[in-house]
């Protein structure tokens, strides 16, 4: 018998066990001549049945597997069980699926969130350079207007004295350090104007050296201005490092709470600028009523300019505390408010200032999407934790219907230890044989 004759019976009589159990239990029948008749099947002789290597007329003959083919070893036992599968009727396939899906959105929106922490990221990091830059190149702007004071008043001594050897040597000295600083102070406004706003922080900062090199005492422009793009710089910084790591929803939203931070803070700048701005025209208007008194129209230019940078400041000091808690909408809508506030009494923004209060507010926008984006990926995962907990609570369960063992060499076929063959059919057949003899 070869290995697939032997194992197709097996398959087959699997089928026909759970039959020939229930047939194996039934009660003893008595049977008679008309039942045999029927019952009977034909069996045919030992010699009519095929047999391998060996023709019709009994001669042997090399069979065609011949020559290393491969052979299976077969045991002259085979058992198995049969069973069936209860989760179908427990609902676990649906529960799986369930699972597997809930797993699938968790990682489309995980996805999703670090894409947007990403792009917010590399906004956050792209204001910080432009605060940065833009303030660097303020305060520079104010370091060269001191040493062009200082070399103009050492030009004055130099005409008043020319013999004076130590004067001249002071007025070269301030000359060429104011040289060298107007061409750092000018390749930075050409880089900020460029966009590399890296380079025109460090073009800036060198004329602010060269200024300091040259004796001339150096201060900000502002604190508030300073202070806010150090804060800045270091929100981006940490918005990078989260979104590098970045593995968990979480992380996707310190991210973006990074981002907000950065955001806040140029707006902060842009009020920062709108109040010193307004203070300039304050300023002015004092001097110019100071020096005409009685004309009705400088005294009301003064009170409106006290008015608007009172409402300024008072903008400016809600835009840095909205900042310092990461609330970037309200520091933007404040910085709004500084600005209209100075532009009435003829504060003109400029160009680079207007273009970091549009850079801070389209940030703001990216922030808002990666925090929404780390909500809904913090939803996706908590969905998809339950998903696989009541997947977890239906358990595997199949139903085990008995063992069958078939004996290869004899040909008899066991369910849970009952005959089920043609052992049993012999039986009845050789019984049948004899009655029908008798003529019963």
């Amino acid at each position: 018998m070869t290995a697939r004759s032997v194992l197709s019976s097996v398959i087959f009589m699997s089928f026909a066990v759970a039959e020939a159990a229930a047939a194996a239990d039934a009660p003893t029948v008595k049977i008679s001549k008309r039942d045999c008749q029927r019952l009977v099947r034909h069996v045919a002789a030992a010699d009519v049945a095929y047999r391998g290597g060996e023709t019709i007329r009994g001669r042997t003959f090399q069979p065609a597997d011949v020559g290393g083919s491969f052979r299976m070893e077969l045991p002259d036992v085979f058992e198995f069980d049969i069973t069936r599968d209860l989760n179908a009727y427990l609902g676990k396939p649906e529960a799986d699926a369930a699972a597997a899906q809930a797993a699938a959105n968790a990682a489309a929106k995980a996805q999703s969130a670090a894409s947007s922490a990403e792009t917010a990221a590399a906004s956050a990091e792209t204001l910080s350079q432009q605060s940065e830059a833009l303030v660097a190149i303020e305060d520079a702007t104010a370091a060269v207007a001191a040493l062009t004071a200082e070399r103009d008043r050492a030009l004055a001594e130099v005409t008043t004295n020319p013999e004076s050897g130590s004067n001249q040597r002071e007025y070269t000295a301030a000359q060429t350090a104011l040289t060298t600083a107007q061409a750092a102070l000018t390749s930075a406004e050409t880089a900020y104007a460029a966009g590399t706003y890296t380079s025109a922080t460090t073009s800036a900062n060198s004329a602010i050296s060269t200024v300091s090199g040259a004796g001339v005492e150096v201060s900000a422009t502002s604190s508030t201005s300073t202070s806010a793009a150090t804060s800045a710089r270091t929100a981006a910084d940490a918005a990078d490092a989260t979104v590098s790591s970045a593995e968990k929803a979480s992380e996707t939203a310190n991210a973006a709470s990074g981002a907000e931070t950065v955001s806040a803070e140029a707006a902060v700048i842009t009020a920062d600028e709108a109040v010193q701005g307004t203070q300039t025209i304050y300023d002015a208007a004092v001097a110019a009523y100071k020096a005409d008194p009685t004309n009705a129209t400088k005294k009301a230019a003064v009170e409106s300019a006290s008015t608007a940078l009172t409402t300024g400041e008072t903008a400016l000091s809600a835009a840095a505390s909205a900042a310092a808690s990461g609330d970037a909408s309200t520091a933007i809508t404040q910085a709004a408010a500084a600005v209209s506030a100075a532009t009435g009494v003829g504060y003109a923004e400029d160009a680079d200032v207007t273009a970091l209060r549009t850079a801070a507010s389209t940030l703001s926008t990216s922030a808002t999407t990666a925090s929404t984006a780390a909500t809904e990926s913090a939803t996706a995962n908590t969905s998809t934790e339950a998903a696989y907990k009541d997947a977890a609570k239906i358990p595997s369960m199949n139903l085990n219907l008995g063992r069958v063992r078939f004996n290869l060499k004899t040909g008899a076929l066991y369910f849970n230890g009952k005959p089920m063959n043609d052992v049993q059919s012999l039986e009845i057949t050789e019984k049948c044989q004899a009655l029908l003899k008798r003529g019963r």
